[in-house]
């Protein structure tokens, strides 16, 4: 059986250059059940998701994260080898959050230049909520939905890198300027 933490497999298999198989092979020996993919330049690709439950998009999804129980945040994590960001993101959506939806629109990829990280972000209209799901069963993960007024609060003392994803997608929603209104009443 081939060791595919051996970084000529990786690169022969996955097809990515040097650079990429010893960021890859360095991470491996960390977490050998977590693949990263990064870029040409180094940098990790994520997909994250933002999600609404009605036309109006006056309430987003948010759940804990797994580092602090109290924090709140935007679902997303890393693309895996021959996944395109949308797959990574309903994997995420349902592994994190446990809903699973549609994609709305595309709001565009963030860069995070201290955590080396590009991020694809979605809007997605959550069709189903399970009352069971990865994260609740392994790390008791919580998901709420949130007035916008109330998410960006949250965002904001949590996980501030996650603002500029929330301005975009308040910018590019039809409900706009009832949105903006909603945030500053």
């Amino acid at each position: 059986m081939k060791n595919i933490f051996d970084c000529r497999y990786i690169k022969k298999n996955l097809k990515i250059d040097n650079r990429h198989c010893l960021r890859a092979s360095n991470h491996y020996e960390k977490d050998p059940n977590k693949m990263r993919f990064f870029d040409d330049d180094g940098y990790r690709q994520r997909a994250a998701c933002i999600c609404v439950r009605s036309q109006h998009e006056d309430e987003i999804l948010l759940i804990t994260s797994h580092r602090d129980k109290s924090s709140w945040i935007v679902p997303g994590g890393g693309v895996e080898p021959n996944e395109t960001t949308t797959d990574a993101a309903h994997r995420e959506l349902y592994e994190e959050a446990g809903v699973k939806g549609r994609i709305l629109r595309e709001l565009g990829v963030f860069e995070n230049l201290e955590r080396k990280h590009r991020t694809t972000v979605y809007v997605v209209y959550v069709e189903e909520e399970y009352d069971d799901w990865d994260d609740k069963r392994l790390i008791n993960r919580q998901r709420h939905w949130y007035k916008l007024k109330d998410a960006s609060s949250l965002l904001r003392i949590y996980k501030p890198s996650q603002l500029s994803f929330f301005e975009q997608f308040i910018s590019t929603s039809p409900n706009h300027i009832n949105l903006l209104h909603q945030i500053s009443s």
